[in-house]
Parts: structure tokens; sequence; C-alpha cells
């Protein structure tokens, strides 16, 4: 519990990894992946479908190399959502599906940490709502963590 307090105390957030033009891309370390609640761009509220369930996002939070300044720690949160987008330019599928492909591709069953990803911004889907940005597209890149092995076991008594 005192960790917890000392986190809300003293954390000053984890920035989020940013996407702005095609080509962007953010590597490192998995240290953390999540399921958290989307909420809505207007006015914060949690999403929800039509039946009531909660509208879900996968938040992966990654050791990059990335410093903004001295302060910077390096974590980037990617904010993975799901969707299905014809593209309009360039190539890619959501977040989600992009990093899941990644997964599947690279042999593995589940996100891991320790684990490398990488997610880079690669086109842009046809606009769907009226007053909100075209869907960005993505790929992604996974190398599961490597084995580590036990001091025992290296040595044979």
């Amino acid at each position: 519990m005192e960790d917890n307090v000392n986190d809300f105390l003293f954390s000053t957030g984890v920035k989020a990894a940013r996407f702005e033009t095609i080509g962007d891309m953010t590597e490192g370390l998995v240290t953390e992946a999540k399921l958290t609640q989307q909420t809505s761009l207007d006015d914060n509220t949690p999403l929800t479908w039509p039946d009531g369930r909660a509208k879900m996002q996968l938040v992966v939070t990654v050791q990059t190399t990335e410093h903004d300044d001295e302060d910077d720690d390096g974590l980037r949160r990617l904010y993975a959502k799901g969707g299905r987008y014809e593209a309009a330019s360039g190539s890619g599928s959501s977040m989600k599906d992009a990093i899941a492909d990644a997964v599947r591709k690279a042999g593995g069953k589940t996100l891991e940490e320790g684990a490398r990803l990488r997610v880079a911004y690669t086109g842009e889907g046809k606009k769907t709502n009226r007053g909100y940005s075209a869907p960005k597209l993505y790929k992604a890149s996974y190398e599961a963590p490597k084995p580590s092995v036990a001091l025992d076991a290296l040595f044979d008594d």
C-alpha cells in the first residue's frame, strides 16, 4: 500500500508516445500492459458499447531511449484501440491489431513484459466521423524476451 501512496504522491505520469506524422515510431522494452476503459475525447466520460459493455483499450508502457529533457525517464505509453479501417493513404491497421499481428508473427501467444515492441504510424484510414481526424494506421514488430537462466542451472554439483 505504501508504494501506491508514493506512486500517487510523486508520480508525474508517463508520457504518451506521439505519432504526429506518418513514419513516426516508438520502440522499447515492454514494462507494463493493462486494459483500461476508453474515454470520450469530448468530455472524458467512459465509453460503452450500445449494450452497456465498456469499450476497452490496451495501454502498453515501453522503456524507450527517447528523452525530451533531463527529467524524462524515457517511458512512453501506447494506447492501442481496435477498429477496422479502409486505408485512404499508406497501409496498416488499428494499433491493437498491429500489435496482435506482430506478437502472432513472432510466435507468441501473449504480450510479455521485457519484450521489444516497435510501433510505427504507417497510414491513415478513411474518415468515419465528421469533426474528427482520420484514424491512424500502424504496423508493429515484436520480439519476445530472452529467457533467463537461473544461476543454479549453470553449475552441476
